[in-house]
């Protein structure tokens, strides 16, 4: 799907928000592509990330589902509005094991006040082939500003 921004800087506004997005420094999440209702993010998989069998974390495959569809959605509101996770829910296909973890996010239908979102987490094996280990559906709601 094509989508128009309300703001054509909203690739400078995102970067902008990344200057203050401490989970994601701490987890080494970084937004590798911004474009108009869509975004992409990369994660080493690292030891901080595994759970007790050596699979990525669910608490951290939600996250970064969470991270893709809210900057998805935050490319195309206007000027001054936010957004914010009204509603997730993420299914979990398979344990996730590899070098990193791609996750896409993208706008499915905007609205006045909700953005309803998707994402897919895939997990980047060795040999460059990757293999989808969850997908999230979100509402995200529009913050506007005081006036």
């Amino acid at each position: 799907m094509t989508f128009t921004p309300k703001n054509s800087n909203f690739k400078a506004l995102v970067e902008k928000k990344l200057e203050g997005q401490e989970l994601m420094k701490r987890l080494n999440i970084s937004l590798t592509k911004i474009e108009a209702g869509y975004t992409e993010a990369e994660v080493p998989f690292e030891l901080m990330h595994q759970q007790q069998d050596g699979y990525v974390h669910g608490g951290l495959t939600g996250a970064v589902a969470d991270i893709v569809s809210g900057f998805a959605a935050y490319t195309l509101v206007a000027e001054g509005e936010r957004v914010v996770t009204a509603d997730i829910r993420t299914s979990y296909f398979r344990p996730g094991v590899g070098k990193r973890i791609l996750a896409k996010g993208r706008v499915i239908k905007p609205g006045k006040n909700f953005y309803f979102c998707e994402a897919e987490v895939l997990m980047v094996l060795e040999d460059g082939s990757a293999k989808e280990i969850a997908r999230s559906s979100s509402t995200m709601a529009v913050i506007k500003p005081n006036k």
